[in-house]
């Protein structure tokens, strides 16, 4: 390799990472030779996109736990093979047989995961399966990132001899909004997968409690997937509240500026987290957000700053919070949103972060 050869880099995305990845890879091919693989899962509700940085783009038929799945993954490796990577970036899990394959045909210390979830236990439909794998491979792959300082404490505690560097996420740009909603109310928004973990059940008690005076100023909008019974349930409370909107189904891309930008805050009452893509579109869009007081929100929200804190699994502080929101002035909740503006744009900017993810592979390719 020539002395300023650009260092080669595969870098695998998953559908379900496109947006985490895509506003990343296009600035870092202006320092690294990387060829970009991504793969598009049977079943996935994303539009397939249309991107030139794109190397190489894999759709599988079938589902990942199909062992038919493991040809398109051969066929994967083989290309990456071809091109001699000095390091291979990957978040795609591949559950139960794209690791495997790696460890066997590539040098693990070459291998960077992109850790979304340190904790298998955390995972949205964990078994015994997806436990065991998660837990597999970071123990054996070479470096893992994570995307907040809450799962760096968490990975060394779990995977206290492997190596592991925080880089941040940008925030994350779903374009211009199409359309502001109009409403004359304090608007508390909550959005993406609702699952047990992220105790949706506490803002839904948490809001039917506020008396009619204080509810009748405020609206929430509740979209993002939900199935089972929970979704019957969440339906049945909301039925006939002029003030409550439930969308439990998958939001398209094209709606969530609009969501975003009409709100008045993101609420997320979660009782774990490792890290979250609501809060980076909220910082996008710069909406405050009301969260719960666990490490992994509190190293983003300094309470009554740049937005609230409250107890976790507590309706009643929650419901004191979401209160106070509605009663707060225009002045006060300007004052929020411009200081959530400084800390993403110095934590989250696009600069900042491209700056980190630099260092850490600079490091990781020169060892």
């Amino acid at each position: 390799m020539k002395l300023n050869e650009k260092k080669r880099i595969a870098w695998i995305t998953p559908d379900y990472f496109y947006d985490v990845d895509y506003p990343i890879v296009g600035e870092l091919m202006a320092f690294y030779d990387i060829k970009w693989y991504v793969i598009w899962g049977k079943g996935s509700k994303r539009v397939i996109p249309h991107n030139g940085n794109i190397h190489k783009l894999f759709e599988s038929p079938y589902r990942y736990r199909d062992p038919r799945v493991i040809k398109l993954y051969y066929e994967l490796i083989k290309d990456i093979k071809a091109n001699n990577n000095d390091i291979i970036y990957n978040g795609f899990s591949g559950i139960p047989y794209f690791y495997p394959l790696l460890f066997l045909l590539f040098d693990k210390k070459k291998i960077v995961h992109e850790g979304h979830e340190i904790d298998p236990y955390v995972s949205v439909n964990h078994d015994i399966l997806s436990v065991w794998y998660t837990r597999y491979f970071l123990r054996r792959v070479g470096h893992t990132q994570v995307f907040s300082r809450h799962a760096e404490k968490q990975f060394h505690v779990l995977y206290p001899n492997r190596e592991c560097t925080y880089v941040p996420m940008v925030t994350k740009d779903y374009g211009a909004p199409k359309h502001i909603i109009p409403s004359n109310k304090k608007v508390f928004l909550f959005f993406g997968g609702v699952r047990k973990t992220k105790r949706f059940d506490v803002l839904l008690d948490a809001f039917l409690s506020l008396d009619d005076i204080v509810s009748s100023q405020a609206e929430l909008w509740v979209y993002g997937y939900c199935d089972g019974p929970e979704r019957d349930y969440y339906l049945k409370h909301a039925e006939g509240r002029d003030n409550i909107i439930m969308k439990l189904d998958f939001v398209p891309d094209d709606l969530v500026a609009d969501l975003f930008c009409s709100s008045t805050y993101l609420v997320q009452p979660y009782q774990q987290i490792t890290q979250s893509g609501p809060m980076m579109i909220a910082y996008h869009y710069n909406l405050p957000i009301i969260a719960t007081n666990i490490d992994g929100f509190r190293e983003r929200i300094m309470d009554g700053e740049n937005g609230f804190l409250f107890e976790k699994n507590n309706v009643n502080d929650l419901k004191r919070v979401l209160s106070n929101c509605i009663k707060q002035s225009l002045e006060d909740y300007t004052r929020i949103k411009q200081n959530a503006q400084k800390f993403s744009d110095s934590e989250y900017g696009k600069g900042a972060v491209i700056s980190k993810y630099r260092l850490m592979l600079d490091k990781i390719i020169n060892n």
